[in-house]
């Protein structure tokens, strides 16, 4: 099963195409106050199994009792889907400092910051990109990179 962000590395103008026609149609299928809880994360086309990250714990578990009328919905709609999975993944958490929201860096955004940065030898351009990708996760949340 393939993340958004490997289709993106693999420069596949169908893997692209793919994932960009799965966005619009779950955003077309899904009720408006889901859009902001929920993000299409994987497809894999061997099992045409789609993957939805939902970033509400309550919503994560009301959605996993629709995953049938969801799967019915896509597939009326030109996706050829088998099985819609639901996956909870909270979004960061928001915190109001000097009258501005900035999110919490959670250790997955971390954890890339820090790869990042070990691969670049010069040091002053790594602890600048390193400060550039602070303030960026901090004013955006990790999936935002990932899906951009």
């Amino acid at each position: 099963m393939k993340k958004l962000s490997q289709i993106l590395q693999n420069n596949s103008n169908s893997s692209i195409l793919q994932m960009s026609h799965i966005y619009k149609i779950w955003y077309s299928v899904v009720m408006d106050n889901l859009k902001q809880v929920t993000t299409p994360y994987s497809f894999d086309p061997y099992t045409k199994t789609l993957t939805i990250k939902v970033h509400d714990n309550i919503w994560y578990t009301d959605l996993s009792y629709m995953t049938e009328d969801f799967k019915i919905k896509l597939n009326e709609n030109g996706l050829d889907v088998l099985k819609v999975v639901f996956k909870y993944s909270p979004k960061y958490e928001k915190i109001k400092q000097n009258n501005q929201i900035i999110y919490k860096l959670s250790d997955k955004c971390k954890n890339y910051i820090d790869n990042s940065v070990k691969k670049i030898d010069n040091k002053k351009i790594a602890q600048n990109f390193e400060k550039y990708l602070v303030n960026y996760f901090q004013h955006n949340s990790f999936e935002d990179w990932i899906i951009k």
